[in-house]
């Protein structure tokens, strides 16, 4: 007589190609997202160092900490949104064409505002530190020749 098989187990063997694709869309998502903070992150570290003459100038002139720090945090801002939104727009493209091109279905847009508003608040953090960096420079450096 055959081996007797319930029906957890062909619902296990039906979805197991889905799960393991689940799995690793995550991971992959996962890795993206970290190094687009670190990518992030070196470009603002990048920038506090090369104008360490010029923070320490305006601390000078009497900005405060907070200033240099909103100054760092707006300029990235502007550089994460610049990339969100040429990234949406692509996105929407691409995914218009696709649901066109294989009559499949249109993902739900609550998708593409989650991305949106988790990318910019990801640029925002991998900021942070070195804004706050750039706000510990003192006013003598702007006088110190490198």
């Amino acid at each position: 007589m055959g081996k007797l098989r319930t029906v957890q187990n062909f619902k296990q063997a039906s979805y197991s190609s889905d799960s393991l694709m689940a799995v690793t869309l995550s991971v992959v998502t996962g890795l993206v997202l970290v190094f687009s903070a670190l990518g992030i992150f070196g470009l603002a570290t990048f920038n506090v160092n090369t104008r360490t003459r010029q923070i320490g100038t305006r601390r000078a002139v009497g900005a405060r900490k907070r200033d240099i720090v909103s100054y760092f945090m707006a300029e990235n801002w502007i550089v994460t949104s610049l990339g969100v939104l040429l990234g949406c727009g692509l996105a929407l493209a691409v995914g218009f064409w696709l649901s066109n091109q294989f009559e499949l279905p249109r993902l739900n847009l609550y998708f593409l505002v989650g991305g949106v508003a988790g990318l910019w608040a990801l640029g925002q953090l991998a900021a942070w530190q070195p804004a706050l960096r750039a706000a510990k420079v003192s006013p003598a450096m702007a006088t110190r020749s490198v």
